[in-house]
């Protein structure tokens, strides 16, 4: 098993929908997208707007995306979207946009409305957040158990999926907004842990460099993370790849310095002065 085998370059999203996709893709169901560009797919497609972008619908399925997707109250979701009106008017608006959002993506099943409350339907449509969950979750189990042949063979699955997936942070290229901001930060914080912990388990099977392509995903979706750096170096000098060790310091240090104006922990300095020594002393 090597690097290549964990981060497989996925040439398209839609490919983790095909290899991780639930039973909405086997009905033929719709494929929505919000970890990044917000794309909604159809048999393939990306769906394309008439003369008159539905924007208000599409904001209606980005706020019942970032509520959970279930059973979410119309209350809720006219408060998100129109905090202005209320009572009657409030409602109307709902139900208008809600005709056209059902108008839009063409079929009523997609969206279930019962007692106030709206649901996604998960037998209909695929959604990347929840594939992403699902499988965070299913990875989580697995690390917790004792792990055989069979079980590496999952996790490498899950993890490849999970990667391929979360590309970037929820609705990062839309304009951020208070509800969107509390699913971006949950998701993002699990898929830190994630990463943290497929690469501990790597490491503990004497997989440097498995370990090495996660904590390098890790900071592309998160270069704040100063234990992805710390890992990676460790990693890469267990491996003898001392320079790149270095240049991995150099790269935490310049982004700690640039957005957050601090200097690498003191566990961080004493790892790179570490590896500095190993390094001259390899080299003669």
């Amino acid at each position: 098993m090597n690097e290549q085998n964990t981060l497989s370059e996925v040439d398209s999203r839609d490919a983790d929908a095909v290899n991780g996709g639930s039973h909405a893709m086997a009905q033929g169901g719709l494929r929505v997208y919000t970890l990044g560009r917000f794309t909604i797919v159809n048999d393939g497609q990306p769906m394309r707007y008439g003369r008159k972008s539905p924007g208000k619908p599409l904001q209606l399925l980005k706020a019942l995306i970032a509520s959970g997707g279930s059973r979410v109250s119309m209350t809720s979701l006219a408060a998100i979207l129109w905090p202005d009106k209320d009572g009657d008017l409030a409602q109307r608006t709902f139900e208008t946009t809600l005709h056209r959002l059902r108008k839009y993506l063409g079929d009523d099943r997609y969206l279930l409305m019962e007692d106030g409350r709206l649901t996604l339907n998960s037998e209909q449509i695929w959604v990347d957040v929840w594939e992403c969950e699902r499988q965070m979750t299913r990875l989580r189990g697995l690390l917790s158990q004792q792990v055989d042949d069979a079980g590496v063979t999952e996790i490498t699955t899950c993890a490849n999926r999970i990667m391929s997936v979360y590309q970037e942070h929820f609705l990062s290229r839309e304009q951020s907004t208070g509800w969107s901001v509390s699913m971006e930060e949950r998701l993002k914080n699990r898929y830190i842990h994630a990463m943290l912990a497929l690469g501990g388990f790597w490491e503990q099977q004497d997989l440097p460099a498995m370990a090495i392509a996660c904590y390098r995903k890790g900071i592309e979706v998160d270069d704040l993370v100063e234990t992805f750096y710390q890992r990676l170096m460790l990693c890469l000098d267990r491996v003898g790849r001392q320079p790149e060790a270095i240049a991995s310091y150099r790269q935490c240090r310049h982004v700690l310095a640039v957005i957050l104006g601090l200097e690498p922990t003191g566990e961080t300095q004493k790892i790179y002065q570490s590896i500095t020594s190993h390094y001259r002393l390899k080299a003669g």
